[in-house]
């Protein structure tokens, strides 16, 4: 089953925010959210939980995959109100987080959407520039992270997507987070995003794939149950190797860069883009990308 709402997963996993921004609640002895999603689904976020009667001193961990601005806007929000909080990130996201042109680019994406919902005057913009990215905790593939009362996650290496992708495993229900380390889900198809490295991409694609979890919960377009959940990410590992192929087989004929990123832009449109959250250069800047590396242009 395909999880397109928020709300429950499994009886241990909340779904939050909103369909093309999700956010998860696991829930031990203590809580994590998985996900920092982008500032105006904050508000959604914390109807959730307060309908769900949730103590929200037992939120310790607030846990990233990767650094990308559409996954950390509400982490300021967050850390403010709640300082018992700790935010965990890899070791290279945690450096990515220090840099000043990062922190500028994820402010200025969380702001142009707080002002296109109106948001700003409900809540601040968000000000990462003036008082940086609040970090608590470094977290890296092989390490384990227990909430206790039986849940405990594996952390997992998952370069490719960006230079700094983790996923998560919950092994006692089969459940595993990998954010977009192995691609994005839409009603199409599963759009392969090897953004940094698309041969890193595709290795973290197979390293996930032999795990053989049952239920995934992604941060764009909710979560898949048996036996979706199954069939991910072997459907991932396939678009991955045709979206590999086109590419070289269109720049062989096309000879041009820029005309076989325009072929494949439109295929690229998805509902992060009718959203308003991933522009049309954007896109294209990430297809570029990804068009050079696997045809080795300099």
């Amino acid at each position: 089953m395909w999880v397109k709402e928020p709300g429950p997963v499994t009886e241990r996993i909340e779904f939050l925010g909103r369909p093309e921004l999700c956010s998860y609640l696991v829930k031990g002895d203590i809580y994590a959210l998985v996900g920092g999603a982008m500032a105006h689904v904050v508000h959604d976020v914390l109807k959730q939980l307060h309908h769900l009667e949730v103590d929200l001193e037992r939120i310790r961990h607030l846990i990233l995959l990767h650094t990308h601005y559409d996954h950390l806007g509400m982490v300021l929000y967050l850390a403010r109100h709640w300082p018992w909080l700790r935010v965990a990130v890899s070791k290279v996201g945690a450096g990515i987080l220090k840099n000043q042109k990062a922190l500028e680019a994820t402010q200025d994406y969380n702001n142009s959407i707080l002002n296109s919902e109106h948001r700003i005057g409900q809540m601040e913009p968000l000000s990462l520039v003036k008082e940086g990215f609040p970090v608590h905790h470094i977290i890296n593939g092989g390490m384990e992270l227990n909430l206790e009362n039986g849940v405990k996650f594996w952390i997992i290496d998952a370069l490719g997507h960006s230079v700094c992708s983790l996923a998560l495993y919950f092994p006692r229900e089969y459940t595993l987070f990998p954010s977009d380390s192995i691609g994005i889900l839409t009603e199409e198809r599963i759009l392969p995003v090897g953004s940094s490295n698309y041969d890193d991409f595709q290795e973290s694609i197979d390293k996930l794939r032999k795990i053989g979890a049952e239920i995934i919960c992604l941060e764009h377009y909710g979560a898949l149950t048996p036996p979706e959940g199954r069939e991910f990410s072997e459907r991932a590992k396939k678009e991955a190797q045709d979206f590999r192929r086109e590419m070289i087989d269109i720049y062989k004929r096309k000879e041009d860069l820029a005309l076989t990123v325009e072929e494949r832009a439109e295929d690229f449109y998805c509902g992060l883009s009718e959203k308003g959250l991933l522009s049309e250069d954007l896109l294209k800047a990430i297809l570029r990308g990804m068009v050079k590396f696997l045809n080795q242009i300099e």
